[in-house]
């Protein structure tokens, strides 16, 4: 009898460590949840802010720049289309080179840019670059220069 009494001691010790053992282990993975919960909603929620552009048309971009003397405007075309034909005042930065234009206007960061491109379509990307890298007043030409010269707008050589 006291053969079975300390052998049921011996279960029940053995049964508390592996419920103290559970128990630990269930604690250590539930703190190790809620510290990857809180650690990457810091990465979900980035702390830089967030740009969008906004797509304007060409009387936008004539009002624009009848109003702002300050205004940007880049030509993501090649350079033989720039000398072709480019709205007036418009520096070239082909698509190709969107870090060199980055750098460029890294000083102007503040300032409204309208970007384009033939079509618009090319001009939407690197509108949305730009914004991703912080800037924050990005506009792109809805339909690009086409549209700028079938509304009546004036392009230079």
């Amino acid at each position: 009898m006291a053969e079975l009494t300390e052998e049921i001691l011996k279960v029940d010790r053995k049964k508390k460590i592996y419920i103290q053992y559970a128990a630990i282990f269930v604690l250590i993975m539930v703190f190790g949840i809620i510290n990857f919960l809180f650690k990457t909603s810091d990465v979900w929620r980035n702390k830089e802010p967030k740009y969008e552009y906004e797509t304007i048309s060409s009387e936008d971009l004539l009002n624009l720049m009848s109003q702002n003397k300050e205004l940007i405007l880049v030509d993501t075309r090649t350079e033989e289309h720039f000398k072709k034909g480019h709205i007036k005042g418009a520096m070239n930065f082909p698509f190709t080179n969107v870090e060199r234009m980055e750098n460029v206007l890294r000083e102007n960061r503040g300032k409204e840019i309208v970007i384009y491109c033939e079509n618009g379509e090319r001009s939407k990307k690197i509108s949305d670059v730009l914004s991703n890298l912080g800037f924050s007043k990005i506009r792109n030409l809805d339909g690009g220069v086409t549209a700028w010269i079938n509304s009546g707008g004036e392009v230079v050589k």
